[in-house]
């Protein structure tokens, strides 16, 4: 008696329900049952009386973060200029004869994927291996992608040698 139990048991639980229907899709299939939500969708807005207003006339983050971001553009301009004023210090010992310093604007051309198309840098740096050296930092700058076309942002930049600084016995370096 036992074993007829356990042999009806083993028969039953290894036969359970039938699940059918469980066939993979076809892309028809599937382009079919998109298309029947969708019509059900629209019926029940039709029902609800209008439009959904989930929808609004305010700017979507989307929508935002394609605008020009001043904030963030400033914030590498300043990452960039801080490299840029080390410029003079950098290629003192590539210049043989004294080159112009002091304060200068440069203006940095971004496109709309947030890369840097073109830098110039006015006379007298231009040319020279301070201005070069200007230029290759401010082309690193990547700031976020854009729409609206090309931004020109002026900068201002010092290009000044470094202070000397004394050593331990007073000396200048």
């Amino acid at each position: 008696m036992k074993r007829l139990c356990i042999a009806i048991v083993t028969v039953i639980s290894g036969c359970g329900p039938s699940y059918g229907g469980q066939d993979v899709k076809t892309p028809d299939q599937l382009v079919d049952d998109q298309d029947q939500m969708e019509q059900a969708d629209q019926a029940k807005k039709k029902a609800k009386g209008g439009e959904d207003l989930s929808y609004s006339n305010e700017e979507t983050d989307a929508e935002k973060k394609r605008e020009f971001d001043r904030k963030q553009v400033d914030l590498e301009l300043k990452r960039a200029t801080r490299s840029a004023e080390s410029c003079p210090g950098v290629v003192a010992e590539e210049e043989k004869k004294e080159h112009p310093r002091g304060e200068t604007k440069v203006s940095i051309h971004f496109q709309e994927d947030g890369t840097v198309r073109d830098i110039s840098i006015p006379s007298p740096f231009d040319g020279t291996p301070i201005g070069d050296c200007v230029k290759r930092a401010y082309k690193a700058v990547i700031v976020p992608p854009y729409n609206g076309g090309e931004q020109i942002v002026d900068w201002d930049v010092s290009l000044k040698d470094a202070p000397k600084t004394a050593d331990k016995k007073g000396k200048k370096k």
